[in-house]
């Protein structure tokens, strides 16, 4: 009994402690999206210019995506989650450092490389502590941290950009991933691994070819690169839609922006409760239905009349992308063996940094073409989600990978 209660508390530690890095990670990663308008001053930098900012970050994160999600299933997760904190916690700092254009995205492209196999390991680290029945809600408490995240960056970023200056700002939230992984290096101490014979581990391992020719990879890559084209292109460009197209100051965008944010997060949770209870073998209906609520407020959101409805329909857009995200980042914990769930999900996220790479420097690139206006870049936003929707139709969450070892199977339940 001892021991239960002993397990039990341990994964709910592992659990908030990767949710407060989730939180740091997009505190790191999203405050470029508000700070990058006193860096365009600063630099005299175009649309053109910014976008290549935020998105030349994208290039090497999407490629560590693949690397370390075998790192991660090769090391386990702890060893690959500590030298990425450290990694990105480094370039944080730095970035605060930069002294021109060309040196923003030298550091912005090594910042990629060094948090680039954080999201593999995170989901690693939930399968190695949660059993699959628990999973989905695992995920989606981790998933929600991108929320509030997603909240607190711009909040705190364009506070703390207007009262401390950009440079200060990120040098105090590579301060703060220091200090978390101090707590990690402590804390997270996965045991399933631990549990795994020598032998085990050679009878596991999957080919990277055999993981590369099934159907469910790729699909799952698809839909989450088709939504994560919207995900990054708001995050990117909303603060700067909502100071120049709405004309709000930097303080009051930061205040308003919580408000999606803070919906997300509780839509997040729901769809977490949703799939493990009721939507077993029917992942892909939320998918669908996710993706229609967010093309329709898409088009709703950039026609509004007043600011007000431009927040609530970026809520409800919050609604209908965390349906659809958080099952589509579910469904490696539920359909794939735990010894290929690294691997397979840095395969998924290669996705969706990939859309992060094209879609911030496509919307400067569209937004410049039609002298400053976004109508069109949100026209681009909403056309990627065919993508996504079109994938889903032909989605059976039946399609799994081969059967793990007798002693993975043990460590799962």
């Amino acid at each position: 009994m001892e021991g239960n209660v002993g397990r039990t508390k341990q994964k709910y530690i592992i659990l908030t402690l990767l949710f407060m890095t989730w939180i740091i990670n997009y505190l790191d990663k999203l405050s470029i999206n508000v700070a990058v308008i006193p860096i365009a001053k600063e630099f005299n930098l175009d649309k053109s210019q910014t976008g290549l900012i935020i998105s030349v970050f994208f290039i090497s994160y999407a490629v560590m995506q693949l690397v370390g999600g075998w790192l991660s299933d090769k090391y386990g997760s702890r060893k690959i989650i500590l030298i990425s904190l450290i990694l990105w916690s480094i370039f944080t700092i730095l970035t605060g450092l930069a002294w021109s254009f060309v040196s923003l995205i030298v550091i912005r492209l090594l910042f990629g490389i060094g948090e680039g196999s954080f999201p593999a390991a995170s989901s690693l680290a939930l399968a190695e502590t949660f059993p699959k029945s628990e999973r989905g809600r695992a995920k989606s408490v981790l998933t929600s941290a991108t929320a509030i995240g997603g909240i607190l960056a711009t909040l705190i970023a364009s506070t703390m950009a207007v009262s401390l200056g950009w440079r200060s700002m990120f040098i105090t939230f590579g301060v703060l991933g220091f200090i978390m992984s101090v707590l990690l290096f402590f804390y997270h101490r996965p045991q399933v691994k631990e549990k795994i014979k020598e032998e085990d581990q050679k009878a596991k391992k999957v080919p990277i070819k055999k993981l590369l020719k099934m159907p469910m990879i790729w699909k799952l890559m698809l839909m989450y690169f088709g939504l994560s084209i919207v995900n990054w292109g708001l995050a990117s460009w909303m603060p700067s839609y909502l100071v120049e197209a709405r004309h709000l100051d930097l303080v009051s965008m930061g205040a308003v922006s919580m408000i999606p944010g803070v919906v997300g997060f509780v839509s997040i949770l729901i769809t977490g409760w949703l799939i493990d209870k009721y939507m077993v073998g029917r992942e892909k209906y939320l998918i669908i239905i996710g993706v229609l609520i967010s093309g329709v407020c898409l088009y709703l959101m950039f026609t509004a009349s007043s600011v007000p409805l431009v927040i609530m329909f970026k809520s409800l857009n919050s609604v209908g992308m965390s349906l659809a995200t958080a099952t589509i980042l579910t469904l490696p914990l539920k359909c794939f063996s735990l010894d290929i769930i690294g691997t397979s999900t840095g395969i998924m996220y290669f996705g969706g940094q990939l859309a992060g790479a094209v879609s911030p420097a496509a919307m400067g690139f569209i937004i410049s073409s039609f002298n400053g206006s976004y109508n069109a870049a949100f026209y681009f936003l909403i056309a990627s989600l065919l993508i996504p929707i079109i994938t889903a139709l032909t989605l059976s969450t039946k399609e799994t990978l081969p059967e793990m070892p007798q002693t993975l199977k043990a460590a799962e339940q």
